[in-house]
């Protein structure tokens, strides 16, 4: 017998909807909570870093719509054979999110000259670039997004696919017929046709799809030696400093291929999607840096013990990620004044909101931020800071003494330590 689980999000499909599509084809019993827009205000502060879907099990509770699926997935067997193909899904799911997030902006826009001029820039840059790519994707892949089978990633593409339309008002994917059948394959399935079926239609009906609770044993991850690998990124730490780190934690060869900004231009069509960093090995490429942290944290016994310890450390990983997203702008704006503004927002809004929940979690974890010990998630916090002071000219971490000591932690690791004496010095 399995625990219960509980789903909350908006009374729409959104980013929710890929774990109901999950929870329907393993026939996983859960709880379809939906809660009112004009409700949200007051159930903000109940979610962990104030936002949906979360998932509770067991009296615990996550956040992170992306790792929910992964979890999910695991669950209902639609995930990789191995470390590296559930790495290449990653890396394909988080380049779809990554549409999601240009996708998003267009929604909340309220000036409609502005929504226009985002909309054509949305179909022309986006779409134009995003959608040729992944539609090669799956003509290689016999007529799926990755591995040549049904994977979760197909599910959230059919899933988040349905807003291109719905943001345009035109059947994207009408130049697409590869992408169009993933959809049209995922949603035919039996299950899934069923909640579809049966998914409450309004904001008020209050029908729950409950099955028979189907599970699996899932397999142990073994450290091996690891085979060659070549990063490839920017001549500066970013987003590609935790990989480094976690290759220099487990003593992992691998080629640190820095590239200038110059240069940028001409390599960026022959990465998979336009991005850095990407992880060459055994002559396959992938990019998204948080695949490939995850990817190698289980190379080097950073990630949880077990799929609901993952699915925590994902959720802390993906907070912080959101963390970053909202630093981005601020460094691209190149006017002094609306920096200055964004500038204030960051510290006021976003630090001020995140670091207090970030700062009590890991003083519940004992001076780590998921698990009460030592985690990738660890890792990518303390890479990630260190933009906070450079961003702001600050020591953001002044009045948190918790996460201050996370950083301190990870960069006293005597692997670690030798890597920051050792590292390029150019561009740091």
């Amino acid at each position: 017998m399995a625990p219960q689980y509980k789903l909350t999000y908006f009374d729409v499909g959104g980013t929710a909807e890929v774990s109901r599509y999950l929870f329907s084809y393993g026939g996983i019993e859960f709880e379809d909570v939906r809660i009112k827009r004009e409700n949200w205000a007051q159930l903000k502060d109940k979610t962990p870093f104030g936002a949906l879907p979360t998932l509770e099990h067991n009296g615990k509770v996550v956040g992170q719509s992306v790792a929910i699926a992964r979890y999910l997935a695991k669950k209902v067997k639609l995930v990789g054979d191995d470390d590296w193909e559930n790495l290449e899904i990653d890396a394909i799911v988080d380049t779809i999110n990554d549409i999601r997030l240009k996708v998003f902006p267009i929604f909340m826009e309220k000036d409609e000259a502005k929504k226009k001029a985002l909309i054509e820039t949305l179909k022309n840059d986006t779409f134009g670039f995003y959608l040729p790519r992944l539609e090669a994707e799956v003509q290689k892949n016999k007529g799926y997004l990755v591995l040549g089978r049904l994977t979760w990633a197909d599910f959230y593409f059919t899933t988040l696919s349905p807003m291109f339309d719905l943001i345009t008002g035109e059947d994207v994917l009408a130049s697409y017929p590869n992408l169009k059948g993933v959809k049209e394959k995922v949603n035919a399935l039996p299950v899934i046709k069923k909640w579809i079926e049966i998914r409450p239609k309004s904001h008020t009906k209050k029908d729950i799809a409950k099955t028979q609770y189907y599970t699996h044993n899932i397999r142990p991850i073994f450290f091996q030696m690891a085979p060659q690998y070549k990063l490839t990124y920017f001549d500066f730490p970013g987003i590609a400093e935790t990989c480094r780190y976690l290759f220099s934690y487990g003593g992992i060869e691998f080629e640190d291929v820095r590239i200038k900004r110059e240069n940028w231009a001409q390599l960026k069509d022959k990465t998979p999607f336009g991005v850095l960093p990407t992880l060459e090995h055994n002559g396959k490429v992938v990019g998204q840096s948080l695949a490939i942290n995850r990817y190698l944290a289980k190379k080097v016994k950073l990630a949880g013990d077990n799929e609901w310890e993952n699915l925590e450390v994902d959720a802390t990983a993906d907070t912080l990620n959101d963390i970053r997203l909202k630093i981005i702008p601020v460094f691209m704006e190149q006017d002094d004044a609306k920096k200055k503004a964004l500038l204030e927002t960051v510290k006021k809004d976003t630090f001020g909101y995140y670091l207090p929940r970030l700062e009590a979690q890991v003083q519940k974890n004992k001076g780590h931020l998921a698990l009460g010990r030592l985690t990738w998630a660890d890792f990518y916090f303390a890479t990630l800071s260190p933009v906070f002071d450079l961003l702001t000219g600050e020591d953001v971490l002044a009045s948190y003494p918790n996460l201050k000591g996370v950083r301190e932690k990870v960069n006293a690791l005597p692997a670690i330590k030798k890597w920051l004496e050792s590292r390029p010095k150019s561009g740091h």
